[in-house]
């Protein structure tokens, strides 16, 4: 049998047949305008990359490390973000904004817009989330109403803030793979100046 690691489009036209008995054996890359466009695969690679979106994160990345500190913190508040879900008709838990909102402080993401994006294609940022490879992503809409909703309650900003600062008292902040974005933390916390220690949405 012919083996191809990967193929140009016309090459797939004429060779269709052969190709795709290949990737029985192994994936096929097809490449367009000498791009990565395409992988052909097996339906049994298929399926078992479909598994888990676990399988695919390096076990010593640093927010492998950071998610059991992360997960035992918010289990804390379990309650007090469960109230805050409900007064403010939340369709997303908000355990799961929480993770999305320290993701966009740790990676330094601009806008919630490019947070949205990456959801639909970051393994990375899909695991941390709790999103498995089958699991479809929110409507903007939905994100982003939930998100500022959470961003609104000034319990959730001094949460996260909390949260904020177990990463840096662990080290964690200066790895590598974050660029901490701590103007953006401020400025969420500066929408609660002079409220006291209520809520707003109390």
């Amino acid at each position: 049998m012919e083996r191809y690691a990967k193929v140009g489009m016309q090459e797939l036209d004429q060779r269709l047949a052969k190709i795709v008995e290949a990737a029985r054996k192994q994936p096929v890359s097809v490449y367009r305008y000498g791009a990565p466009w395409v992988w052909i695969v097996s339906q049994d690679d298929w399926q078992s990359a479909l598994k888990e979106v676990s399988s695919c994160i390096p076990p010593g990345h640093s927010l492998v490390m950071l998610k059991p500190r992360v997960e035992e913190l918010l289990a804390a508040h379990a309650q007090e973000l469960a109230d805050l879900a409900r007064r403010n008709a939340m369709s997303i838990a908000p355990h799961t904004l929480m993770h999305l909102l320290l993701l966009q402080l740790l990676y330094s993401v601009p806008s919630e817009k490019q947070l949205y994006e990456q959801l639909n294609y970051n393994l990375l940022f899909r695991w941390f989330v709790g999103l498995e490879l089958k699991s479809r992503v929110w409507s903007f809409n939905l994100f982003s109403h939930d998100l500022n909703a959470l961003l609104a309650c000034q319990q959730a900003t001094r949460l996260l803030q909390s949260i904020v600062n177990e990463v840096c008292n662990a080290g964690l902040a200066q790895m590598p793979e974050f660029s901490l974005n701590l103007a953006q933390l401020h400025s969420w916390l500066a929408r609660h100046a002079g409220h006291g220690g209520a809520d707003n949405h109390s």
